[in-house]
């Protein structure tokens, strides 16, 4: 796998977006659903951070079932086919899915791109350090954006490779990077790595495969 250069060795960084956003303009009025899902999003977030990192009392836990059950109840009501989905547009934060890890893109070319993420307690694995599965998951979302943004379209994972250097930590601004290697045809090579500063975290490499009309 090519070595990741350091920061400065990359391109300018461009002006900056918004987070998971490869490209697009500012959000106007026509934008404001996907700004309140966003901030709905960031919520619920926000929520799987402090349900991980708590131990309430048992009356509390209750009441707080109920109340989770309610919003469930609320937001089932309005299940949509996955076009329609806010959590399926590719402009909107990791995707708009409260699975994906959210990110800020800070550079980006042709062939490279570096986005800035931080872990929390709803990515612990023990420790302080980040679960080993969530590293996997994010790779696989950026390397699957760049490529689809490069030309590709949507594309499927052929196989990703993660080797993990150190732990990852929690709560620390750290650095994601994903650069292309080449394409033949239907099919891109990948490669990224996470940093925490020069640090090299884990690194990745990953064969992605551009659909055919009609494959799912």
């Amino acid at each position: 796998m090519p070595k990741l250069t350091a920061a400065s060795d990359q391109p300018t960084p461009t002006a900056p977006q918004r987070p998971g956003d490869l490209a697009g303009p500012t959000p106007t009025e026509d934008h404001r659903g996907d700004h309140e899902f966003g901030e709905l999003l960031a919520t619920f977030r926000e929520l799987q951070a402090a349900l991980s990192a708590a131990a309430p009392p048992i009356g509390l836990m209750g009441q707080l079932r109920r109340e989770l059950r309610s919003a469930t109840e609320r937001l089932a009501e309005f299940r949509v086919p996955e076009q329609e989905r806010y959590s399926q547009r590719n402009e909107m934060e990791g995707r708009g899915s409260p699975v994906l890890i959210p990110f800020a893109v800070e550079e980006l070319s042709e062939r490279y791109m570096a986005v800035g993420v931080e872990f929390t307690d709803a990515h612990l694995g023990g420790n302080a350090a980040v679960h080993g599965g969530i590293i996997p998951l994010l790779f696989d979302d950026l390397m699957g954006k760049f490529t689809r943004n490069n030309g590709q379209g949507v594309s499927r994972t052929a196989f990703l490779n993660v080797n993990y250097g150190k732990v990852t930590p929690l709560y620390r601004p750290l650095r994601a990077e994903v650069s292309i290697d080449r394409m033949e045809g239907r099919k891109t090579w990948i490669t990224g790595g996470l940093l925490d500063g020069e640090e090299l975290l884990a690194d990745a490499d990953a064969l992605f495969v551009r659909l055919l009309p009609g494959q799912p």
